[in-house]
């Protein structure tokens, strides 16, 4: 992942996760369930990626 897609992810979230939070609080439940499932989406995109990265990182430790 590049560092541009990285910062993006991370922007996206944090105004989905504030949005999301704004909702609630109104009691606008239908935005609260779009926004959330942003999210989960992105947050489960970085675990993934970060998945990958431990994987590589640990073969790459055993090959050097």
């Amino acid at each position: 992942m590049r560092v541009t897609q990285f910062i993006f992810l991370t922007i996206t979230t944090v105004f989905a996760t504030y949005w999301m939070n704004e909702s609630i609080l109104a009691g606008d439940y239908v935005w609260t369930l779009i926004y959330g499932f942003f999210v989960v989406r992105n947050l489960r995109l970085s675990y993934r990626v970060s998945k990958v990265i431990r994987v590589l990182e640990n073969l790459t430790k055993k090959q050097g």
